[in-house]
């Protein structure tokens, strides 16, 4: 696939038909999927991150529109942030300015994600939610390692493709993708991660159950999301991804990537 072509494609679909913005419209009709269980579990883990990132510098890769490099800041980090729309920079830099942050503090840049702008070894944590699986995955991990300091860490929350019932709600709501992202397959997870360049901290998985779940139970009791089912969900959740060859059929992973 030529990844330029792919590249123009994605910048065309987020500057001109704000897939993001489609994507969260979407989340607010089915708001369980963010809310069982996992899903909760899986963002205070993410955003750990955050809270824990005073004083280093951190890349947010794929700023979108600014929401994580917000937080980023208010820890006390100092954030570069890339996207390769326009708009998203113009809003993230927009939102930071408003919330009284000073252009000494962070610095964000259109740039093709593949292709990263920075000197080697300068980041001490890249963090993304939801970019990779939009771009070649191999060639992006490789210009995230070029960047990122010894012993700095890579954190992505990233899709899953293979569960059929995800599969299928994919389908039928197409306006919030675009067309050339690629949620992580299995084969995905096995060949993303090189033992001779990563040590794997921790690869948490959720939404094997409760993600179809969820998505039935934001349409028929949309006013109870921390009901009996999800909670039965996430017991039976907990038990089957202790099968390493059905975590692929999760809603979510989160990588978290040390370099050696």
């Amino acid at each position: 696939m030529n990844i330029k072509n792919r590249v123009d494609r994605e910048k065309l679909s987020h500057e001109n038909d704000d897939v993001l913005q489609q994507s969260l419209k979407l989340k607010s009709k089915f708001k369980h999927i963010t809310s069982y269980p996992g899903y909760i579990e899986l963002t205070k883990k993410f955003e750990n991150f955050y809270d824990n990132s005073k004083k280093k510098v951190v890349l947010d890769y794929g700023c979108g529109k600014g929401f994580d490099s917000l937080k980023l800041l208010k820890s006390g980090a100092k954030v570069f942030g890339i996207d390769i729309a326009e708009n998203y920079i113009n809003e993230t830099t927009q939102l930071v300015k408003k919330n009284g942050f000073s252009e000494d503090w962070f610095n964000f840049k259109v740039m093709d994600a593949h292709q990263l702008e920075f000197e080697e070894n300068k980041f001490d944590l890249v963090i993304g939610n939801g970019i990779l699986h939009h771009l070649d995955k191999i060639v992006a991990i490789n210009s995230i390692y070029k960047v990122l300091k010894p012993g700095g860490r890579l954190v992505f929350k990233e899709p899953l493709a293979d569960n059929p019932l995800l599969k299928i709600f994919r389908f039928f709501t197409p306006k919030a993708r675009t067309i050339d992202e690629e949620p992580f397959s299995k084969d995905d997870l096995k060949k993303i991660i090189d033992p001779k360049l990563w040590e794997t901290e921790d690869m948490f998985f959720c939404g094997i159950i409760n993600a179809p779940l969820a998505v039935i139970t934001s349409l028929l009791i949309p006013k109870y999301p921390n009901n009996i089912i999800l909670k039965i969900g996430d017991y039976l959740e907990k038990k089957i991804n202790k099968f390493n060859f059905l975590k692929s059929w999760n809603q979510y992973v989160l990588f978290d990537l040390k370099k050696k």
